[in-house]
């Protein structure tokens, strides 16, 4: 069957906008339709609504429409965190022809990915992680912010969170304090554990550099520093949202600072301070990590919200 006819089978349309790419593809009653995948780079278009168009290139909108967006998502509205563009639900489904178009925040649809996700799409951070596991996941995001998703694997509930405004936990201060007399601009999660708050870091500890990667090539012992403090602060937050969250089914990082903070160089010190508990019978040191290595698990989230969604409907009652 060709692309086009491919498309006409199509039951809904799904969406990742991430802060500097966004991906798209067509959705049948078997899942996203792998060869629709298309990534678009958000700088190309003024907003959400001229790259959808362009990526329909005039073919129709099916009834239902899920899209994941990289920031705080509010009802039937969504704004994208680190781009001038809002998302009305009401306005796309006017646009698109659409029956229903359903916002999420992107954390949250990798947290609908989770009960299902291919073990192609993840890296097992230890011997021994297995997919599957029963009770709760975390899905911890890092990457322009920080937050957090927790899923219930059983009944495939997922639980949003705000993580990244919360307060820094004071085993992680403590470690900052250690290395600094004022933590003043680290007065949140997000302001340390993000691509923006990783420089901040080096900033105050002394050493300016424009990204992580140069942070762990540079050879000024300040630049050491700073990463070996993020470094361990990490692994004492990871310890901290497994005591908050109890994610005994797996725990799930995505984004760009995630891969760079377990990279297989700085891996065991993150995970150190929770494979080294051993409260509740072991229970914590036993957890299971994974890095999600798919771009493409966000659409496979929104996939699940849109096939869960359009089988609800199939199962209502006709009104008389």
């Amino acid at each position: 069957m060709s692309n086009a006819g491919k498309q006409d089978q199509a039951i809904g349309l799904v969406a990742d906008v991430g802060g500097t790419n966004t991906r798209m593809a067509f959705v049948d009653r078997n899942g996203v339709i792998a060869d629709t995948v298309v990534r678009c780079p958000n700088a190309s278009f003024g907003s959400f609504l001229d790259l959808a168009t362009h990526y329909l290139d005039g073919r129709p909108v099916p009834s239902h429409v899920v899209i994941a967006v990289a920031g705080p998502v509010a009802g039937d509205h969504a704004r994208l965190t680190n781009r001038n563009w809002d998302f009305n639900a009401n306005a796309l489904s006017a646009a698109f022809g659409a029956e229903r178009v359903v916002l999420m925040n992107d954390l949250e649809a990798l947290g609908q990915a989770v009960p299902t996700v291919p073990m192609d799409a993840v890296e097992p951070l230890h011997d021994g992680a297995e997919l599957g596991g029963a009770g709760q996941a975390l899905v911890v995001g890092l990457g322009t912010g920080f937050n957090v998703s927790a899923v219930n694997m059983e009944s495939g509930t997922v639980f949003t969170a705000e993580q990244g405004h919360a307060s820094l936990p004071s085993s992680v201060m403590s470690i900052l304090q250690s290395h600094m007399p004022d933590t003043s601009r680290f007065d949140s999660v997000e302001n340390l554990f993000s691509g923006v708050g990783l420089l901040r870091l080096a900033h105050v500890i002394g050493v300016d550099v424009d990204s992580a990667e140069g942070l762990a090539k540079s050879d000024d012992p300040r630049a050491r520093e700073a990463l070996e403090v993020c470094t361990e602060a990490f692994g004492l937050m990871v310890r901290e949202l497994a005591y908050s969250y109890f994610p005994r089914a797996g725990l799930y990082f995505n984004g760009s600072l995630a891969k760079f903070l377990l990279a297989p160089e700085r891996r065991e010190r993150v995970l150190a301070p929770l494979r080294a508990d051993g409260s509740f019978d072991g229970q914590f040191a036993r957890i299971p990590a994974f890095l999600f290595v798919s771009d493409t698990v966000a659409l496979g989230g929104c996939t699940a919200r849109l096939l869960a969604q359009v089988g609800a409907e199939a199962r209502a009652p006709a009104h008389a």
